[in-house]
């Protein structure tokens, strides 16, 4: 094994062996450092032996009790048995024990080598408290050890001075306790403040509206919590029962709840999904039975209100919806192509009529400027009867022929009211805005005529034709007085 370099020599104690019987011995010893432990080696042969040692650097006291104080605190006999003298008069010898392999200074060194031990075992320990190497609760039981071994025995040296030293080695290691639990108590508190963030998420998840939740996401996250909670139960520090039940409980009636929701919105959705493609198959049925009807302007409309009624249901699972919609829309391509044909058909017969109305268009075009009105008049208006002679034009330029004949007509007017006396001239502004009022309601009802035909609805066709009818009857009897 590699050592690091040799940190020192010290005075230490070490366990040895001699003629087969077990003592303390006093040897110079050199100390090596390893990684939290130190390799002790006596000289002279002691072999060496590793002692665990704290992550702090540790430098405790050394104590030594000097012969001639046990001088007068001991005696020794001819056959090298040791006596502690009474600290008291008339007070009574204590035995210590018979060491036989030396004189008497050797024999109260031998012993006085012993309790100097056990006294800076309890130095090294007040070393590791001063600079909390240790949790209290290992302080203590190096404490608890010492105590044992220094009650156990008998002892030759300051032993009322001992015990005060580990009295102050006491009060440490309480200190050290005390803050150990005040750190305690924050980490607890810190603790319950990430359960208490995990059970609120929880919570917050299984409060959620079910239809704006999006429940696959949300199930991973509340896993992703669940993980979480045990990393926090298995992570010190502990929570008491009493800590740990309630929040546990929120968490689970979370979880629960969650549950609860997501299955009655899935069971939900299967329901309405059933009645959603019930309802839109009875759509689809009605759709295909009025695919071939050519009564266009109301089926039109009942196309409409089918629209309107799919949509209002809402959309079912995917691939039910397609194969639905594909359905719904076919029948509904049925019949407007078929609209579409007829209206084409209908409005290649008006073509002609515009081609007509085209070339009378250019003929007024022709009399224009109308700088000599009464010259023309004639002409004027033998173009209009033949203008509303010709018909019907395709729905696409109905609006664009009915400005352009607008714009000559008034043109005529304007020049007619040039060319007349006042009283004439007054005459006639009323009666040409009487025809401008007629022809905007002309105007109008072609437009109305044009988008009834375009649904197919006969009725509104009759009554926008009666309206037009009428309307042209009293223009005529206008323009021609």
């Amino acid at each position: 094994m590699q050592l690091h370099q040799p940190l020192g020599r010290k005075q230490l104690e070490i366990a040895g062996e001699r003629g087969g019987s077990r003592h303390r011995c006093s040897t110079l010893l050199t100390r090596w450092a390893l990684p939290n432990h130190t390799i002790i080696r006596g000289m002279g042969g002691a072999r060496g032996r590793l002692v665990s040692m704290s992550p702090a650097a540790v430098k405790p006291n050394y104590h030594k009790t000097p012969l001639e104080e046990i001088r007068d605190r001991a005696r020794v006999d001819e056959e090298g048995h040791v006596y502690a003298l009474p600290a008291e008069e008339g007070g009574e010898e204590v035995y210590i024990g018979q060491y036989s392999a030396g004189d008497q200074d050797q024999a109260l060194q031998y012993f006085v080598r012993k309790f100097d031990d056990l006294y800076n075992r309890v130095l090294l320990l007040a070393a590791r408290v001063a600079t909390q190497a240790d949790s209290a609760a290992h302080l203590r039981s190096s404490r608890e050890q010492l105590v044992k071994e220094l009650e156990a025995g008998v002892w030759l040296g300051d032993v009322q001075g001992l015990r005060g030293l580990l009295t102050e080695v006491e009060k440490g290691i309480g200190a050290i306790a005390a803050e150990e639990d005040k750190q305690q108590q924050a980490a607890v508190e810190a603790k319950i403040a990430k359960r208490e963030e995990i059970v609120a998420a929880a919570e917050a998840l299984a409060a959620g509206d079910p239809e704006n939740t999006h429940w696959k996401s949300a199930q991973e996250q509340l896993n992703e919590l669940f993980e979480q909670w045990k990393v926090e139960q298995r992570t010190p520090p502990r929570l008491s029962k009493a800590q740990e039940d309630p929040l546990w409980k929120r968490f689970r009636d979370a979880r629960s709840s969650f549950e609860r929701s997501r299955k009655a919105f899935f069971v939900r959705r299967d329901k309405e999904a059933t009645e959603i493609k019930r309802a839109k198959e009875e759509l689809i049925a009605e759709a295909e039975k009025l695919s071939s009807s050519t009564d266009y302007g109301p089926t039109t409309k009942a196309y409409h209100r089918l629209m309107d009624q799919w949509k209002a249901l809402g959309r079912g699972p995917r691939k039910a919806e397609d194969a639905q919609w594909k359905r719904f829309r076919a029948a509904q391509d049925v019949f407007f192509s078929a609209r579409d044909a007829a209206n084409a058909k209908i409005d290649a017969e008006y073509a002609e009529n515009l081609k007509k109305k085209e070339e009378i268009l250019g003929k007024l075009h022709d009399l224009m400027p109308f700088t000599k009105p009464a010259a023309v008049r004639d002409r004027y208006f033998k173009l209009l009867d033949e203008w509303d002679n010709a018909g019907k034009v395709p729905r696409g330029d109905v609006k664009r022929m009915e400005k352009a004949i607008g714009e000559v007509q008034d043109a005529f007017r304007e020049a007619e009211g040039a060319a007349r006396s006042p009283r004439e001239s007054a005459r006639n502004d009323r009666q040409s805005e009487m025809i401008a009022q007629l022809q905007d309601t002309i105007a109008g009802l072609e437009a109305e005529l044009a988008e009834a035909q375009s649904s197919g609805n006969d009725k509104r066709i009759r009554e926008a034709e009666e309206a037009l009818a009428a309307r042209w009857s009293w223009l005529q009897m206008l323009t021609s007085s």
